[in-house]
C-alpha cells in the first residue's frame, strides 16, 4: 500500500483458522461502509477465551497471510501477536492510529460481539472514538440487537440502511448486513478432524497449509 487509507476498519480475533465466513462477511461490510482497507489483527491469546487458541500465533498468522493473499484491500497485523500476551481492542485501536496517522479507524465486531461491548477494557474509550461496523451474526439481526443495547449504545446506533456518508449526526454504529456465509471456527475444526469436504470453507491455500502442518489432528482413540 503506497498511502495511508482515508478510512481503515479493524476486524480482530484468533483465527483459529481463519476461513471464508471472515473473509468474505468483512469484505462485504468493506464495500458497503466505504472503508478504503481492513486491517486484519491475529489475536496472541483474546480476553474472552480463556482456554486460549488452539493453533499457535505463528500458525494463525501464516494461515491468514496466506488467506489475505486474494484480497488486495486487506492488511494483515502483527500488532498483537509480535506483542504476545492478552490481546486488548483499546491497544490495537491506539496502535492502529499511530500507525496510520490521518486515517478514520472503525472497528468491525460480530453482532454478539457488540453486546458484550460494556464488558470491555477502556470501553468508554472505545465508544467515544471509534466508528464500527457490525457484522450479522446468527441469531441476531437488527431489531434484536437494537433492543438489547445499553443507552449509550443504542444512542449511537444507525438506522439499518444508513452508510457514514448519509447516517444522521452523532450515529457511529452502522450496521454491516447480513454474512454471507455464517461458519464457526468451532465447526470448522470439528470439521477438519472430521476429514470432512472444506470446499468453500477454506482458501485453498489455507487447508493445504494445516494439513501439511497437521493442525486441528483428531484426538487419540479413548481420549475424552
Amino acid at each position: 500500500m503506497t498511502r495511508v487509507p482515508r478510512t481503515l476498519g479493524v476486524f480482530g480475533g484468533s483465527f483459529d483458522p481463519i476461513h471464508t465466513g471472515h473473509l468474505g462477511t468483512v469484505e462485504a461490510v468493506r464495500r458497503r461502509l466505504g472503508l478504503d482497507t481492513v486491517l486484519i489483527v491475529p489475536a496472541a491469546a483474546a480476553p474472552h477465551k480463556p482456554d486460549g487458541p488452539e493453533a499457535s500465533a505463528f500458525h494463525r498468522f501464516a494461515m491468514a497471510a496466506l488467506a489475505l493473499q486474494e484480497f488486495p484491500d486487506f492488511l494483515l497485523s502483527d500488532f498483537e501477536v509480535s506483542r504476545g500476551g492478552t490481546s486488548y481492542s483499546v491497544d490495537t485501536l491506539r496502535r492502529a492510529r499511530e500507525s496510520f496517522p490521518g486515517s478514520e479507524v472503525y472497528l468491525i465486531v460480530g453482532s454478539d460481539t457488540l453486546l458484550t461491548l460494556p464488558t470491555w477494557r477502556a470501553y468508554p474509550e472505545i465508544v467515544a472514538t471509534t466508528r464500527m461496523g457490525v457484522l450479522f451474526r446468527e441469531p441476531d439481526d437488527y431489531q434484536s440487537v437494537r433492543a438489547a443495547l445499553p443507552p449509550e449504545l443504542l444512542e449511537r446506533l444507525a438506522p439499518e440502511d444508513a452508510v457514514p456518508a448519509t447516517a444522521p449526526p452523532g450515529k457511529t454504529i452502522f450496521w454491516g448486513g447480513n454474512a454471507p456465509d455464517t461458519i464457526s471456527s468451532t465447526w470448522l475444526r470439528k470439521a477438519i478432524r472430521a476429514g470432512a469436504n472444506l470446499s468453500g470453507k477454506l482458501p485453498p491455500s489455507v487447508e493445504r497449509y494445516l494439513r501439511r502442518e497437521k493442525l486441528y489432528p483428531s484426538p487419540p482413540p479413548g481420549a475424552p
